[in-house]
């Protein structure tokens, strides 16, 4: 059996999976024109709304999927 706090970063871990998962099937997925704008960036509003995640989250897996480094 693993303590509180191990089991908290398991289901941190696998959250995130999931929540990364989401992003790419929409933006990477064969309706993936829909979700960007005319300048060529990710509408992260409409991305939030149709995979049920928040702002804030889509935001964050965005910069990290999608960073020029």
């Amino acid at each position: 059996m693993a303590t509180r706090q191990e089991n908290m970063k398991k289901i941190h871990n696998r959250r995130n999976k999931i929540s990364i998962s989401k992003i790419k099937n929409l933006t990477e997925g064969m309706f993936s024109f829909e979700y960007k704008k005319a300048n060529g960036k990710f509408n992260i509003q409409k991305i939030a709304q149709d995979t049920g995640l928040s702002r804030n989250t889509v935001s964050k897996h965005i910069n990290k999927l999608y960073s020029p480094t």
